[in-house]
Protein backbone atom coordinates (compact mmCIF):
# COMPACT_ATOMS: atom_id res chain seq x y z
CA UNK A 1 0.00 0.00 0.00
CA UNK A 2 1.25 3.46 -0.73
CA UNK A 3 0.92 6.32 1.76
CA UNK A 4 -2.14 7.82 0.00
CA UNK A 5 -3.96 4.47 0.12
CA UNK A 6 -3.09 4.08 3.79
CA UNK A 7 -4.31 7.60 4.59
CA UNK A 8 -7.59 7.04 2.68
CA UNK A 9 -8.17 3.72 4.43
CA UNK A 10 -7.45 5.06 7.91
CA UNK A 11 -9.63 8.13 7.28
CA UNK A 12 -12.55 5.93 6.12
CA UNK A 13 -12.09 3.60 9.10
CA UNK A 14 -11.88 6.46 11.64
CA UNK A 15 -15.18 7.84 10.33
CA UNK A 16 -16.88 4.44 10.24
CA UNK A 17 -15.63 2.83 13.47
CA UNK A 18 -18.54 2.02 15.76
CA UNK A 19 -21.16 3.49 13.41
CA UNK A 20 -23.73 1.17 11.87
CA UNK A 21 -23.22 1.70 8.15
CA UNK A 22 -25.47 -0.80 6.45
CA UNK A 23 -28.90 -2.18 7.19
CA UNK A 24 -30.91 -4.65 5.18
CA UNK A 25 -33.97 -6.74 5.87
CA UNK A 26 -34.66 -10.25 4.60
CA UNK A 27 -37.81 -11.58 3.09
CA UNK A 28 -39.90 -13.62 5.57
CA UNK A 29 -38.26 -17.01 6.04
CA UNK A 30 -40.29 -19.75 4.39
CA UNK A 31 -40.38 -23.49 5.12
CA UNK A 32 -39.12 -24.10 1.59
CA UNK A 33 -36.09 -21.82 2.24
CA UNK A 34 -35.12 -23.82 5.33
CA UNK A 35 -35.79 -27.19 3.68
CA UNK A 36 -33.73 -26.39 0.59
CA UNK A 37 -30.88 -24.94 2.65
CA UNK A 38 -30.78 -28.04 4.87
CA UNK A 39 -30.83 -30.37 1.86
CA UNK A 40 -27.94 -28.44 0.31
CA UNK A 41 -25.89 -28.38 3.51
CA UNK A 42 -26.30 -32.06 4.33
CA UNK A 43 -26.20 -33.44 0.77
CA UNK A 44 -25.78 -36.30 -0.12
CA UNK A 45 -27.03 -37.35 3.33
CA UNK A 46 -30.56 -36.58 4.46
CA UNK A 47 -30.88 -33.46 6.62
CA UNK A 48 -31.91 -33.77 10.27
CA UNK A 49 -35.70 -33.99 10.66
CA UNK A 50 -35.86 -30.78 12.74
CA UNK A 51 -35.24 -28.85 9.51
CA UNK A 52 -37.61 -30.68 7.17
CA UNK A 53 -40.33 -32.61 9.01
CA UNK A 54 -43.04 -30.54 10.68
CA UNK A 55 -44.61 -33.47 12.55
CA UNK A 56 -41.23 -34.39 14.02
CA UNK A 57 -40.40 -30.75 14.84
CA UNK A 58 -43.62 -30.35 16.87
CA UNK A 59 -42.28 -32.97 19.33
CA UNK A 60 -38.95 -31.18 19.92
CA UNK A 61 -38.14 -28.53 22.53
CA UNK A 62 -38.68 -25.85 19.88
CA UNK A 63 -42.08 -27.19 18.91
CA UNK A 64 -41.61 -26.24 15.27
CA UNK A 65 -39.20 -26.25 12.33
CA UNK A 66 -35.94 -24.36 12.94
CA UNK A 67 -33.32 -23.26 10.44
CA UNK A 68 -29.79 -24.67 10.53
CA UNK A 69 -27.41 -22.32 12.36
CA UNK A 70 -25.55 -21.57 9.12
CA UNK A 71 -28.79 -20.63 7.33
CA UNK A 72 -28.52 -17.31 5.53
CA UNK A 73 -31.77 -15.41 4.87
CA UNK A 74 -29.76 -13.01 2.70
CA UNK A 75 -28.70 -15.70 0.21
CA UNK A 76 -31.56 -14.40 -1.93
CA UNK A 77 -31.28 -10.82 -3.19
CA UNK A 78 -32.68 -8.08 -0.99
CA UNK A 79 -32.26 -4.35 -1.35
CA UNK A 80 -29.92 -2.64 1.11
CA UNK A 81 -31.18 0.51 2.77
CA UNK A 82 -29.26 3.08 0.74
CA UNK A 83 -29.74 5.84 3.32
CA UNK A 84 -27.37 4.10 5.75
CA UNK A 85 -24.39 4.62 3.46
CA UNK A 86 -21.54 2.20 3.22
CA UNK A 87 -17.89 1.79 3.99
CA UNK A 88 -15.91 2.48 0.86
CA UNK A 89 -12.51 1.13 1.94
CA UNK A 90 -12.92 -1.78 -0.47
CA UNK A 91 -13.11 0.67 -3.36
CA UNK A 92 -9.63 2.14 -2.81
CA UNK A 93 -7.56 1.34 -5.91
CA UNK A 94 -4.52 -0.92 -5.61
CA UNK A 95 -5.62 -2.33 -2.27
CA UNK A 96 -5.45 -6.12 -2.32
CA UNK A 97 -7.63 -7.97 0.12
CA UNK A 98 -8.31 -11.41 1.50
CA UNK A 99 -10.57 -12.94 4.10
CA UNK A 100 -9.00 -13.40 7.50
CA UNK A 101 -11.71 -15.58 9.08
CA UNK A 102 -14.99 -15.25 10.94
CA UNK A 103 -16.30 -15.88 14.43
CA UNK A 104 -20.04 -16.33 15.02
CA UNK A 105 -21.97 -15.95 18.26
CA UNK A 106 -25.49 -17.35 18.06
CA UNK A 107 -28.61 -16.23 19.87
CA UNK A 108 -32.16 -17.35 19.21
CA UNK A 109 -33.11 -19.77 16.45
CA UNK A 110 -34.52 -18.72 13.08
CA UNK A 111 -38.08 -19.95 12.53
CA UNK A 112 -40.51 -19.97 9.63
CA UNK A 113 -41.98 -16.48 9.24
CA UNK A 114 -39.03 -14.66 10.82
CA UNK A 115 -37.87 -11.45 9.17
CA UNK A 116 -34.19 -10.83 9.84
CA UNK A 117 -32.57 -7.41 9.88
CA UNK A 118 -28.81 -7.12 9.52
CA UNK A 119 -26.63 -4.15 10.30
CA UNK A 120 -22.84 -3.86 10.15
CA UNK A 121 -20.06 -1.73 11.55
CA UNK A 122 -16.31 -1.59 11.87
CA UNK A 123 -15.46 -3.00 15.26
CA UNK A 124 -11.72 -2.38 15.22
CA UNK A 125 -8.75 -2.12 12.94
CA UNK A 126 -4.98 -2.32 13.11
CA UNK A 127 -2.28 -1.21 10.68
CA UNK A 128 0.93 -3.19 11.02
CA UNK A 129 3.96 -4.35 9.06
CA UNK A 130 3.92 -7.94 7.80
CA UNK A 131 5.94 -9.77 5.15
CA UNK A 132 3.39 -8.33 2.67
CA UNK A 133 4.38 -4.80 3.72
CA UNK A 134 1.94 -2.39 5.38
CA UNK A 135 -1.10 -4.53 6.20
CA UNK A 136 -4.46 -3.41 7.47
CA UNK A 137 -6.56 -5.80 9.55
CA UNK A 138 -10.22 -4.75 9.82
CA UNK A 139 -12.75 -6.51 12.03
CA UNK A 140 -16.30 -5.95 10.85
CA UNK A 141 -19.23 -6.77 13.13
CA UNK A 142 -22.56 -7.84 11.62
CA UNK A 143 -25.61 -8.23 13.80
CA UNK A 144 -28.80 -10.08 12.92
CA UNK A 145 -32.03 -9.56 14.85
CA UNK A 146 -35.49 -10.93 14.17
CA UNK A 147 -38.73 -8.96 13.95
CA UNK A 148 -39.02 -9.11 17.76
CA UNK A 149 -35.55 -7.51 18.13
CA UNK A 150 -34.13 -10.78 19.49
CA UNK A 151 -30.46 -11.33 18.66
CA UNK A 152 -30.06 -14.15 16.14
CA UNK A 153 -26.36 -13.90 15.36
CA UNK A 154 -23.34 -11.66 15.69
CA UNK A 155 -20.51 -12.27 13.23
CA UNK A 156 -17.02 -10.83 13.50
CA UNK A 157 -15.26 -10.99 10.11
CA UNK A 158 -11.61 -10.11 9.68
CA UNK A 159 -10.57 -8.53 6.42
CA UNK A 160 -6.90 -8.24 5.50
CA UNK A 161 -5.87 -5.47 3.11
CA UNK A 162 -2.37 -4.82 1.83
Amino acid sequence: MNKDDIDKAINALDKAKGEWYRERTSFPVDFSDIRRWAIGVYWPESPPKIFVNQDYAKKTRWGKIIAPREFNPFAWPVTANESNGGLDIGLIPHLRSMAGGTNDIYGTQIYIGNVITERSRVSEYKLTNTRLGQTLFVINESEWVNQDKELVRTRFSTGVRY
